[in-house]
């Protein structure tokens, strides 16, 4: 009941932030501005965001080969856009779909869960290292260039802080050989028994991973960590289209602020926050929300795009059986 009033909640405020965002819209300058960017825009989004997925789906592939699996490249890119699918619907958008991925991998080749699950670990934390780094650069070059409010300077700095922090905790773990997960499960006694057995059994292949496969954790960090810097450089296509030159600390600006909305996204995609978080970057670079709003609308179709790829992946390849429960209550993963 809880998760549904959540839901329920979140759907309200999206639609509420969107209601009062078209309330104050100049529509006509941004049919205007769409006319100019609308279809190639949005065929621009759309096929960077299918380069950076074919690109780390080539770093977990790596892992996934390293350890003898002869899982073909095509089918770790098809995992890899039925998790993004359900990221896009998780309260981060850069987390939530890897259930799903080590469920596909794990069943379709009949491997041990554990085992995949720690090239999902190790391949999410390669993304993590590459994600940090372009939000520290992108934070400093944002609060060196732009005189921002408080609020937002402060605010923004505690989010990069933060992960950062959460991103040193990870590799002392790894590096020291900490049940982590697993150690905060153990508070909670007998109950999770079971589930705690299976993250211990996780986190020691997490380790070996680490340990025995060094080469492919480094294209890991290559194309999975890597192709943030395209994310950082995705606006570019709208601003040539629109013939609007911008600076980096520009780009480093709407990085940061757009892509904290989406770590910690309460609504679906970050529906309606996104938006009015756009506007808010836009005035800070000179730009109007007609500007803003096209960009969104552009995004929001490409986001419409590989959501649509992942659905139709996923009920190919029977995904179902992911999403529906035991008769005692426990997923398939689980199991």
């Amino acid at each position: 009941m809880r998760k549904r009033v959540i839901a329920v909640l979140s759907l309200v405020v999206a639609l509420a932030a969107l209601g009062a965002i078209a309330w104050k819209l100049d529509w006509t300058a941004t049919r205007e501005v769409l006319a100019r960017t609308g279809a190639w825009g949005a065929a621009g989004f759309a096929g960077l965001g299918l380069l950076i997925l074919f690109l780390q789906s080539g770093g977990w592939w790596a892992l996934l080969r390293s350890r003898g699996w002869r899982v073909p490249l095509r089918t770790a890119y098809a995992s890899i856009l039925m998790g993004n699918a359900v990221a896009w619907v998780t309260p981060s958008l850069y987390l939530g779909g890897e259930p799903l991925r080590i469920w596909h991998i794990s069943r379709r080749f009949s491997l041990p869960s554990r085992d995949v699950a720690a090239t999902v670990v190790a391949g999410k934390f390669a993304e993590m290292a590459g994600f940090v780094t372009a939000l520290l650069v992108c934070t400093g070059t944002m609060l060196w260039t732009f005189d921002l409010p408080p609020g937002l300077k402060w605010g923004t700095s505690a989010a990069a802080a933060g992960l950062l922090v959460a991103f040193v905790v990870l590799s002392a773990a790894f590096a020291g050989r900490w049940p982590l997960a697993s150690g905060v499960m153990r508070l909670f006694g007998k109950r999770l028994e079971r589930p705690r057995r299976w993250l211990e059994a996780t986190e020691a292949s997490v380790e070996e991973t680490f340990r025995e496969h060094r080469g492919a954790f480094a294209a890991a960090l290559v194309f999975t960590g890597g192709p943030l810097a395209l994310v950082v450089a995705r606006p570019l296509v709208f601003f040539w289209l629109t013939g609007q030159h911008v600076t980096f600390p520009a780009l480093a600006l709407m990085f940061v602020l757009t892509q904290i909305v989406l770590a910690f996204q309460f609504t679906p995609g970050g529906l309606g926050l996104f938006e009015g978080g756009l506007i808010g970057t836009f005035a800070l670079i000179g730009l109007g929300s007609a500007e803003a709003a096209a960009f969104a609308a552009i995004q929001r179709l490409a986001d419409a795009f590989l959501v649509g790829i992942g659905v139709v992946l996923a009920a190919r390849e029977g995904a179902s059986g992911f999403f529906r429960d035991r008769p005692d209550g426990q997923s398939d993963l689980a199991r």
